[in-house]
């Protein structure tokens, strides 16, 4: 079977698809909107998407991956996996009423988010759709594809409507209405046909098999966390100490840099993993020669896509910005590689660490480095501002990616000093 007609490829596309879908759209409506509502607005945007995105974190519960597990391994008992669609469905609804009541807590007792209300609420409200969204249970049975085409056709004619309602800068929030209403149309249709087409419900559980699928899900939930917080907590005290303009700066190059780096992250990392982990678990240097190949191929991806964004990058901005937006010029140049080195970690720690069960390290590893950043950002952006969130980004992500290489290396020499 060639390459483009296997099951790794079609999942591949359709992951494509979803994240074209969250990232692209989105931004393709920016050159029309941000004309309108201005650099400042923009970065509120992207703050109030920042924040919410940790409740979203808090939401998922690493459920796209250990339900996706648990489902993949039981795809044919249908009484199983409708007992693992009824647990993560309880699990993720006790975890949004959690997220709703910290939400509210935080908007009551902290002022400066009690002024950004509004935004904030109709930000949050994509949550009730990330609630709804079974992508667990499509991937687990490997049935992306249709449910792939109809988020991208979703998301295309919802967010476009907001070209209709933002005439002026005031309207500015409802771009983050709409991306929200896209998300929760797309839940309901999933549910629909997840209780339709497949024909599942919803069993009679108890507490000791919620708490189990609470237990599966942890450690990837708190990995992830600090992973959020390792990426954001920098530009979150931006918020503090520096202007709106420079928050709507970080803003405008940091989503032209993540939406290049998930287009090539998500797809890879969710369709690549359950490959490279069988073969980790079955032939060591069969997992040796496949991980270190694929870096190859990304490092040369991602770098000729960095050159490109660093030379362009004044260009780029205007195009798709506009030219108020030309004071992200320089933020643009220093992330222009960010993506790069954010996807080989992600090769050597989640795809390389995690497959050769060093579950216990990569947890340390991230633990280190979010104890750093967090004191490298409350040393570094009070003082330097968005030049110091835009540094220490870049060379925090060297770092990690250098480390999770030599560790992967140290356990894979150690692994075949013991044969």
């Amino acid at each position: 079977m060639t390459f483009y007609k296997s099951t790794l490829f079609k999942n591949m596309s359709s992951l494509v698809l979803i994240q074209i879908a969250n990232f692209v759209i989105p931004l393709l409506i920016v050159p029309y909107i941000s004309r309108i509502i201005g650099i400042e607005n923009y970065g509120k945007l992207e703050y109030a998407r920042t924040l919410v995105l940790y409740f979203t974190v808090l939401i998922d519960y690493g459920f796209n991956l250990t339900a996706t597990r648990q489902i993949s391994i039981h795809r044919e008992d249908k009484r199983k996996i409708n007992q693992i669609v009824t647990n993560v469905y309880i699990s993720k609804f006790i975890l949004f009423l959690l997220s709703i009541l910290i939400f509210c807590i935080l908007l009551y007792f902290d002022e400066d988010l009690n002024k950004m209300s509004i935004l904030l609420s109709v930000t949050f409200l994509i949550n009730f759709g990330f609630f709804l969204f079974p992508l667990w249970f499509f991937q687990g049975l490997e049935k992306l594809a249709t449910i792939a085409y109809i988020n991208l056709a979703i998301k295309l004619i919802v967010v476009s409507g907001v070209i209709f309602l933002i005439n002026e800068s005031k309207d500015f929030w409802f771009y983050n209405l709409f991306l929200s209403l896209a998300q929760i149309i797309i839940g309901l249709v999933s549910i629909y046909i997840l209780f339709t087409k497949y024909n599942y419900r919803f069993y009679k559980t108890n507490i000791k098999q919620v708490k189990a699928q609470f237990k599966d899900g942890f450690n990837v939930f708190l990995t992830t966390i600090l992973v959020m917080f390792f990426v954001s907590y920098a530009f979150i005290l931006l918020q503090k100490y520096g202007s709106d303009l420079e928050i709507g700066a970080y803003s405008t190059a940091n989503k032209l840099v993540m939406t290049v780096q998930v287009l090539v992250l998500m797809p890879f990392s969710q369709a690549f993993f359950p490959f490279i982990a069988k073969a980790a678990n079955e032939n060591l240097n069969k997992f040796k020669k496949h991980i270190f190949k694929a870096s190859k191929y990304i490092f040369f991806i991602t770098f000729i896509i960095g050159i490109v964004t660093f030379v362009f990058a004044e260009l780029i901005i205007k195009i798709i910005f506009g030219a108020e937006y030309l004071y992200a010029t320089d933020t643009l140049k220093i992330l222009a590689f960010l993506p790069t080195f954010t996807v080989l970690t992600n090769l050597f720690s989640y795809q390389g660490l995690l497959s050769l069960n060093k579950d216990g390290l990569f947890l340390k590893i991230h633990i280190f480095f979010t104890i750093i950043i967090f004191i490298l950002s409350y040393l570094l952006v009070p003082v330097y501002g968005l030049e110091g969130v835009a540094f220490l980004r870049i060379f925090s992500e060297i770092i990690l990616m250098s480390v999770s290489l030599l560790y992967l290396i140290k356990t894979i020499k150690k692994r075949e000093n013991a044969y």
